[in-house]
């Protein structure tokens, strides 16, 4: 009996060390996966709004080497909040091999010089990391007094500067997107002066909960210079961008943005409707961008629904850029100008564009005044010194009334074409005109496109000693339609 008790007891204890073994094993490796877990993100916690620029931190495979053969790291020594600026008292260099090391670590401490920022919160310990530093300041968001001050207000507009100064050259994002998502179903008023902001301003699409933008005349929304946005060229307002919820049976989104400058300073596109119905854009001019204005795909039916209407947009002069690029359809564009872009107007889908201007100011190579891909109708619009004015891969449509002219003969320019199919003409070309330069005849041509299409042009009004002998618009006349000479230039009316 006390042999039993005794061998139990044994195997009892044997049990639990057994037990307590495996746990430590589970533990020591659960502890090297975080541990190279962090390495490998820079030790920082990585929330869904970083999970983009977190991809783009993986290990590099390449860093300057000290004589010891490792890697001079940058690290912080003590907590450092967002806003708070590097120093050498907060900072410090360590040796550490160059294995699992995230991208943009900071290996030289001249690499920081001038006034850098945290943008966000760090621990002693962490790595410095250049992609996560700024050089605006970033304001510190007090949410307790914007909850407690909206709470009061039943406006349908808010102030912006009753919460937020303009400006101070601080970054403006975490404050301006609180006031987004503590003011659903409001309009967010902006007054003169500027406002900073580092990353995308982001709405929902659902009908009841949309934010709207007011900016007055004088009111500049502008990219800081570290502009980042985890590492993708984003707007700096994304419309629509969360709760990707409306369809043709709700409501549709209703948000607008009027009025205002947006400058994406070379790094950020201007506004993108990202999801919704019935949205407006009116009154706005965007400079130094890549994409003025992004149409995506609506939440109803890739329908977008959407209006264009008084916008002046100047581009960054970029090879891909362009004024406004859409992706949804039944959408409708009107007096738009737009300069200093590689394509003015690019439409997938089916778009109304009417009495809207593109023209080549700074002689950039291949531009593009009109381009369709889809269904697209256009009248009134001109398309001035640049390359193509009007063209689509075979795309269906209509376009009436609409000119290309040319009044400098670029040098790095490969064509002076008002109309070009990538194949046979399918569109329908109405009463449209060009006006050529007597020194490009060879270049120019008032239609390129295949033989054998279904598409017509009638009563085209150019100069046919003008263009090149293969210029294909004998082929496409309608019945009974001739081509019509323009007056000369000395007898034009002033």
């Amino acid at each position: 009996m006390r042999l039993d008790k005794l061998n139990l007891r044994v195997l009892s204890r044997l049990l639990s060390l057994i037990l307590c073994f495996a746990f430590a094993l589970s533990a020591v490796a659960l502890t090297a996966c975080n541990v190279e877990e962090e390495a490998a993100e820079g030790n920082t916690d990585a929330g869904s709004e970083e999970a983009t620029q977190e991809a783009t931190e993986e290990s590099a495979t390449e860093f300057p080497l000290n004589e010891d053969g490792l890697v001079n790291v940058l690290v912080f020594t003590t907590d450092v909040a967002k806003g708070g600026r590097l120093t050498t008292k907060n900072t410090k260099l360590i040796a550490l091999p160059a294995t699992n090391l995230p991208r943009n670590i900071v290996t030289d401490m001249n690499d920081i010089k001038g006034l850098y920022y945290a943008n966000k919160d760090f621990y002693a310990g962490d790595y410095v990391i250049k992609s996560r530093l700024t050089k605006t300041k970033p304001v510190v968001v007090d949410e307790n007094t914007i909850t407690e001050t909206i709470a009061k207000t039943d406006s349908e507009f808010v102030v912006v500067t009753d919460f937020i100064k303009a400006n101070t050259g601080e970054d403006l994002s975490g404050n301006l997107q609180m006031l987004i998502d503590k003011n659903p179903g409001r309009t967010l008023f902006f007054p003169d002066g500027e406002y900073v902001i580092s990353c995308s301003l982001k709405t929902t699409s659902k009908p009841s909960e949309s934010t709207s933008f007011y900016f007055s005349s004088g009111a500049i929304l502008k990219a800081s210079d570290d502009w980042d946005n985890d590492g993708q060229k984003r707007a700096l307002i994304c419309l629509g961008a969360k709760e990707k919820v409306n369809d043709i049976r709700n409501p549709g989104t209703n948000f607008y943005v009027m009025g205002g400058t947006f400058d994406g300073n070379g790094r950020a596109d201007g506004i993108s409707i990202d999801a919704g119905r019935e949205t407006l854009i009116k009154d706005v001019t965007i400079i130094n961008t890549r994409y003025g204005i992004h149409i995506k795909e609506g939440t109803n039916n890739v329908s977008s629904d959407s209006d264009i209407d008084d916008v002046t947009i100047v581009g960054n002069g970029a090879p891909a850029s362009v004024g406004i690029y859409v992706v949804g359809y039944d959408n409708t564009i009107s007096n738009a100008r737009i300069s200093n872009v590689s394509t003015g107007i690019n439409s997938h889908g089916g778009t109304f564009v009417n009495n809207c201007t593109v023209e080549n100011t700074a002689g950039l190579p291949n531009t593009i005044a009109f381009q369709s891909s889809g269904e697209a109708w256009l009248s009134n619009c001109v398309s001035i010194n640049c390359d193509v004015g009007f063209t689509g891969a075979g795309a269906r449509g209509f376009i009436k009334q609409c000119m290309a002219k040319w009044t400098v003969n670029f040098e790095n320019s490969v064509e002076h074409t008002a109309f070009k199919s990538g194949g046979k003409l399918y569109a329908a070309i109405v009463g449209c005109r060009a006006e050529f330069l007597p020194e490009a005849r060879a270049k120019s041509y008032f239609l390129r496109a295949g033989k054998g299409g279904p598409g017509r042009v009638v009563s085209p009004i150019f100069d046919a000693t003008l263009v090149s002998t293969a210029d294909a618009t004998a082929g496409y006349l309608e019945t009974g339609s001739i081509i019509i000479a323009p007056a000369p230039a000395s007898n034009k009316e002033n």
